[in-house]
């Protein structure tokens, strides 16, 4: 059979359908958005898939909106565009501003029933804004849902099983859809998790992020950050499935990258440890808060490391 007569007779038949051929790699070709994080880039395969739908998951205050900001924060300071879908109706210029977001580029939409938000989200999508945020699927709830006399059980699910499939074709424009939802405990003897929306939403996501919150980060005894762990549960778009990193988040302080580039230079063996001396480059130092400080100190070798670092795990 002629590939190239049968392509044309598709076309010919289904005018309005995307027929491509697999090799049309600027159709499915897609760029990613840095976390700024070397070891979450490496787990997520890059970064951020663009033209794609990807998920933050997990319990309240571990971080999700956090993660959310910096990829917005990433978009903007390189020129981009970027939408805020606030569902939830609390969103803090102040924070953001703290997470390093220029918000005076950042458009910020609150609707207030889930077909708004809906409209909303695929205007974005046809624009080809370059990151288009949901905060979060739980506050995405229909009007139908309002009218207790009229309410049906699973109306959100329903609601969201129609809604992601007419995003999902918008895609196509460039734009990378990230929609925020929680982990919640299910009603039942059997202890079990679930998100509001339903777990259809699963099936259309080409990448989920579960955040999870492990022990506490203290100073003096006062708790001052947390352990945050990030796993990947689902990926079609490379990365490692089901791996997870930890890395340390400092409330007021975001991401701690100082230590996070230590770590991973130690673990990569860029960095090299003997009992309590640290060598770099031939450069030794003796305990690891005096390391640190010749990184504070030298925010010129600090970003040398960085990049090293960088190389090593998205190539290694």
């Amino acid at each position: 059979m002629d590939i190239d007569k049968l392509f044309e007779r598709l076309q010919k038949a289904n005018p309005k359908l995307d027929i491509k051929m697999g090799d049309d790699r600027d159709y499915f070709e897609f760029d990613r958005i840095s976390f700024g994080v070397p070891s979450i880039d490496k787990l997520t395969g890059g970064g951020l898939p663009k033209k794609r739908f990807s998920m933050f998951v997990g319990n309240s205050n571990v971080g999700k909106s956090f993660l959310a900001s910096q990829l917005v924060a990433k978009v903007i300071n390189d020129g981009g565009s970027a939408v805020w879908v606030d569902t939830e109706q609390s969103f803090d210029p102040t924070w953001n501003e703290k997470n390093g977001v220029d918000i005076s580029k950042l458009i910020v939409l609150q609707p207030i029933i889930g077909e708004e938000g809906l409209a909303i989200t695929e205007t974005a999508l046809k624009e080809g804004v370059d990151i288009v945020v949901i905060d979060s699927f739980a506050g995405l709830v229909p009007s139908q849902s309002e009218d207790i006399e009229s309410k049906q059980i699973a109306t959100q699910a329903q609601f969201l099983n129609r809604a992601l499939p007419k995003l999902l074709r918008h895609l196509k424009h460039g734009s990378a859809l990230l929609a925020i939802n929680q982990l919640r405990q299910g009603i039942g003897r059997v202890p079990y998790q679930t998100m509001p929306g339903g777990l259809g939403q699963e099936f259309y996501s080409h990448l989920q992020l579960e955040i999870r919150r492990q022990g506490w980060i203290e100073d003096a005894k006062q708790k001052i950050g947390f352990e945050m762990e990030i796993r990947m549960r689902k990926t079609k778009q490379g990365g490692e499935d089901w791996d997870s990193i930890v890395v340390p988040y400092i409330v007021g302080g975001g991401i701690d990258l100082k230590e996070v580039v230590i770590n991973e230079a130690l673990q990569l063996g860029i960095i090299t440890q003997g009992g309590a001396w640290y060598t770099y480059k031939g450069e030794r130092i003796q305990g690891k808060n005096r390391l640190r400080e010749l990184f504070v100190d030298n925010p010129d070798m600090l970003e040398e490391l960085a990049q090293e670092v960088k190389k090593h795990a998205i190539f290694s």
